[in-house]
């Protein structure tokens, strides 16, 4: 028989098994401080592509005209060719050598680009319902909030306001799960661990419905 609690989108029904499974990899963190080696490996494989997919919705989402120009050059300063310091050490100039010499290349047609990968309907999809979740995080019903620590309530949690806000919280759960995996200790009042928990909270909480406000 078919499970009815399913969306009926095998997309969306892996994406809600996602947030679910990794909400409650997150509780044994902060339960026993301990993330066991499967679920190291699926936050690394799983859940972190997502967010990467997350990221590339952004990036084809993002317009001119949906920030003022101080946020678009915020925004454009967080890639990462615009914030490479220059070379001080000899090894850095050597590395430096190398990539003038393969852009030279690329520019005479000797090496050929890598493809650029084309936003897909999927990542799209994949933001608006990061951008649904966000919003909603600090309207958590306190009964539905599951943070085993500090008060039961998300309230003090602000949606993003802007694209600018949007980017640094995307960034700041990527950052959070990638400490996570790496073993790094947690205290329940961590208040960016906090966050990315209450994102996966409310996530499982709105279910289905998360999409429907998406699209």
């Amino acid at each position: 028989m078919a499970d009815l609690d399913g969306s009926g989108f095998a997309q969306f029904d892996r994406l809600l098994d996602l947030v679910r499974r990794t909400r409650e990899l997150l509780d044994m963190v902060v339960g026993h401080g301990v993330l066991p080696d499967e679920g190291a490996a699926y936050l690394e494989d799983m859940t972190l592509p997502h967010f990467e997919n997350v990221q590339t919705g952004f990036h084809g989402w993002l317009r001119s005209d949906a920030a003022d120009l101080a946020e678009l050059r915020y925004l454009l300063m967080q890639v990462a060719e615009l914030r490479v310091p220059p070379a001080r050490t000899e090894a850095e100039r050597r590395a430096a050598a190398v990539e003038d010499s393969i852009e030279r290349r690329l520019a005479d047609g000797i090496v050929r680009p890598a493809p650029i990968t084309r936003v897909e309907p999927w990542h799209l999809a994949a933001l608006a319902h990061a951008r649904v979740v966000l919003a909603w995080i600090p309207t958590t019903p306190t009964e539905a909030v599951r943070y085993p620590g500090g008060r039961p309530s998300y309230a003090d949690i602000p949606a993003p306001r802007g694209p600018a806000e949007l980017a640094e919280r995307i960034a700041e759960i990527e950052r959070e799960l990638w400490r996570t995996v790496t073993r790094r200790p947690v205290t329940p009042l961590d208040p960016a661990f906090r966050r990315t928990y209450g994102f996966f909270d409310a996530a499982e909480h709105l279910g289905y419905r998360a999409f429907r406000h998406a699209a």
